[in-house]
């Protein structure tokens, strides 16, 4: 098949999600030109799996990381051959690792790399088209937005004097502030969830050895995996009401028959995205309102040696978790002034050399100027869930602002969010990814015996 008569597919994320689709299109021998498009320095590896810490370990055993949906040991087979004969699928292993295993999975899809960004996507004869921040236009016939999260939103107003200042840094995954923090420097890190452990990590792993003070509207640090398996009986039951409040009690009712916690959100999490979608909007709202943040806490547990780490600082004193909403953030004798309120409204004031937002990521996509989504949006290309995400079916097909879907442009990964409860975790993007290059192959075969009969019929 010569290249003009390949419909060509363009992945726009080079991470986790664009790889493992572009690996799965290779795998299905898919007749198209696969074309990744990120500004990032190295292709595979995103955010999540960049780090180079040794410190920064997975959040799921090495048992459930598996690339291949229908291949569990997978990852294990690659982690035996090329990092330790012995690993054991309960094991933990560096985030760096996994890094390397999804650089082998690029390296065996493949797939041309464009080192730049992607400006607007609209629709020109047909086909969607690209503008790319080198100045080049793109033509396809099937787009995936595989961006993967965004930064944090953020949590109060920063002037200009503030953010001027070097003294505070708005996202915790900007590997670029840690060289100017000294070790002795007084540093707040909005947000005592996983990314703040992150930040503490890396901080004493560069040899910071200050005070460190995590603030949150809640104050819940993360928690530990245990040894534990999935309950062998429903924990939400199917004739449980689609509620919030319904859902919590069924919950709790098989804590009280001795059903451990940990195996209860074990065996919810293949159901999650149902259950969520049985939620009307009201109830949905409800849940995040009052259940979202401690659901997030007992689903995304850390490995135990994280959490040991988190309790000896805790011991220790050098690391203080606190409960507080932040109100203002500010420059105040040459420190960042941070004013925070708690549940009954008093204000408690912290001074710091250093200020880190650690919030998680935000879906807030309206509000990202220069970005995408946030293009996309303003063209009606795609549409908002009224939680945040993009609206999308359930093979991730986008749907524009008068609720069409054309079939042609599709999301994968955390952009499904609002759409699905759960897509943000390797376990689920690699089935997205492997049902994707499933329909994108049929895609592309239709699209070939259409070109070759329009060249075959007279006229």
């Amino acid at each position: 098949m010569s290249p003009s008569d390949r419909p060509l597919i363009a992945i726009i994320g080079g991470g986790a999600s664009g790889t493992l689709l572009a690996w799965n299109l290779r795998r299905l021998h898919v007749q198209a030109r696969i074309i990744v498009i990120d500004p990032a320095e190295r292709p595979a590896v995103g955010l999540a799996y960049s780090t180079l810490s040794p410190c920064h370990f997975l959040n799921v055993p090495a048992g459930g990381m598996s690339a291949d949906p229908d291949d569990p040991e997978h990852f294990l087979r690659w982690l035996r051959a090329h990092h330790d004969p012995d690993v054991t699928p309960g094991q933990f292993m560096p985030r760096a690792v996994f890094g390397q295993y999804l650089s082998s999975l690029w390296a065996e899809a493949r797939p041309e790399w464009r080192q730049t960004s992607v400006l607007s996507c609209q629709r020109v004869a047909g086909r969607l088209e690209l503008a790319l921040g080198d100045g080049e236009r793109l033509q396809a016939d099937q787009v995936v937005l595989a961006t993967g999260n965004f930064g944090p939103a953020p949590v109060a107003k920063v002037d200009s004097d503030l953010a001027l200042s070097g003294q505070y840094h708005p996202s915790g995954w900007d590997n670029g502030f840690y060289d100017r923090i000294v070790p002795d420097a007084a540093v707040v890190l909005i947000g005592t969830g996983l990314t703040s452990l992150d930040v503490l990590m890396r901080l004493r792993e560069n040899g910071h050895r200050g005070r460190v003070v995590a603030l949150s509207r809640h104050g819940w640090c993360p928690e530990r995996h245990a040894p534990s398996a999935p309950a062998k009986t429903d924990i939400i039951s199917p004739g449980t009401p689609a509620t919030a409040r319904a859902y919590f009690r069924a919950f709790r009712d098989s804590l009280a028959k001795g059903t451990g916690w940990r195996s209860a959100v074990d065996a919810l999490r293949p159901r999650i995205n149902p259950l969520w979608q049985a939620l009307d909007l009201a109830e949905k709202k409800r849940f995040r309102r009052h259940l979202q943040r401690r659901w997030d806490i007992v689903r995304h547990r850390v490995a135990p040696e994280v959490a040991d780490f988190m309790v000896a600082e805790l011991e220790n004193g050098t690391l203080d978790c606190r409960r507080g909403q932040v109100t203002h953030l500010g420059p105040e004798a040459g420190q960042v002034l941070v004013r925070a309120r708690d549940r009954v409204g008093l204000f408690t004031p912290l001074s710091a050399d250093h200020v880190v937002n650690c919030t998680g990521p935000s879906r807030a996509y309206r509000q990202m100027a220069d970005t995408l989504p946030h293009a996309l949006l303003a063209d009606g290309m795609v549409r908002e869930t009224a939680l945040g995400g993009l609206h999308c079916r359930g093979d991730g097909g986008l749907t524009d602002a008068a609720g069409r879907c054309a079939g042609d442009l599709f999301a994968l990964g955390p952009m499904r969010w609002g759409t699905l409860f759960e897509t943000t975790a390797i376990p689920e993007i690699r089935r997205q990814a492997a049902d994707l290059a499933t329909l994108l192959k049929e895609q592309c075969g239709r699209n070939v015996r259409e070109a070759s009969c329009e060249r075959m019929l007279p006229g």
